[in-house]
């Protein structure tokens, strides 16, 4: 997530106070009209080092210290000019694509109960949408502030229980990475098939295998896969990238099927010999990355393959899923951005026995 400038509401305006800090005169006019924002009321739910007194060092000290850790926006009225509050952002780089950032705000006395504090999240959720990037946004709530619980929900954020406790209720809003708008721009956006990939499907060449492509975007890895005679079924959430790929497959008379759909929610028809997940779970929240993997692993036949390319981080996750399903799984590759499992056994009910 690029830092945010500026963004605007109806009412409202938002723009980062980096320059306006950096110099003097517009740093001092800044103090005086934090004195109307920063008050004992606004400030009586925050941590006790977020408290102060409403003189001028204070209120200077208190910018410096939020600006050594946050990209912190002045909301302001459009018509006016007015200060009305603060949109205080802490970002923190996850991965590759994926950006989380815990937001909170702050309105003066005066601007309390008309609205804004939903207004100014609308805002920041339809900009964040707008950069395309991958984006957790995260909001905490203390507990019983149902005032600012409300706010976040209108807003599409959904509580997220593991990461609340007793005192604090937190709320999250995953915004995906906007590959649609890549791949309309840019043909083959992805460059060539991972090479381990390239390898393994080498090996089977003389054995057509039904692969499940998920996050196949416009089809580096399907294609590929499809000229050495494998059937695959790609997914991705890109129009564009799915239209890219069943074109190509056209062209060439591939056995590929490109499906359009979210992978957090797609639910596969029938079996696959190998699931292959090349650098995508890695843009979903940890939550979710391990949920889809969880449930696309029972789709893998026997004696199938998951075949995964990610970031080092999250394999952890990714070997624990795996061994703590029902079924038996070999490790035929176990390096830090790539795991090779294969399915050994599995446990079957007594409704699918013979």
């Amino acid at each position: 997530m690029t830092q945010a400038k500026r963004f605007e509401t109806v009412r409202m305006q938002a723009e980062s106070w980096s320059e306006t800090i950096n110099s003097n005169d517009q740093r001092s006019a800044l103090v005086e009209e934090l004195k109307d924002v920063l008050t004992p009321l606004v400030l009586r739910h925050l941590p006790e080092p977020l408290q102060m007194s409403e003189t001028h060092p204070a209120i200077d000290e208190w910018i410096t210290s939020r600006a050594a850790e946050s990209n912190v926006m002045l909301v302001r009225d459009r018509a006016s000019d007015r200060l009305l509050g603060l949109l205080i952002l802490a970002e923190f780089v996850d991965s590759e694509f994926l950006t989380t950032v815990h937001l909170g705000y702050l309105f003066s006395e005066g601007a309390w109960g008309k609205g804004y504090a939903t207004e100014l999240i609308a805002g920041l959720v339809t900009w964040c949408k707008g950069e395309g990037q991958s984006v957790q946004l995260f909001g905490g709530v203390e507990n019983g502030n149902t005032a600012s619980s409300r706010v976040l929900q209108k807003n599409g954020f959904e509580l997220v229980e593991d990461l609340s406790d007793a005192t604090t209720e937190m709320f999250g809003l995953y915004i995906p990475y906007d590959f649609d708008k890549l791949y309309g721009s840019t043909p083959q956006a992805l460059g060539e098939p991972t090479q381990l990939f390239v390898d393994f499907f080498k090996q089977h060449a003389g054995n057509p295998l039904r692969v499940l492509d998920i996050g196949c975007g416009q089809g580096r890895d399907a294609i590929f896969i499809g000229r050495l005679g494998h059937r695959i079924v790609g997914v991705d959430l890109s129009p564009n990238g799915i239209r890219d790929l069943n074109e190509a497959a056209h062209r060439e008379n591939l056995s590929i099927e490109g499906v359009v759909s979210d992978i957090r929610t797609f639910v596969p028809d029938g079996e696959f010999d190998v699931l292959l997940l090349d650098r995508t779970l890695h843009m979903l929240s940890e939550k979710d990355r391990l949920i889809v993997l969880e449930r696309l692993i029972g789709r893998v036949s026997d004696g199938g393959w998951v075949l995964i390319s990610d970031e080092p981080e999250n394999m952890q996750g990714f070997k624990e899923v795996i061994t703590s399903s029902a079924d038996a799984w070999e490790m035929a590759l176990d390096k830090p951005e790539a795991l090779f499992v294969r399915q050994s056994g599995r446990e079957h009910g007594s409704d699918t026995e013979a």
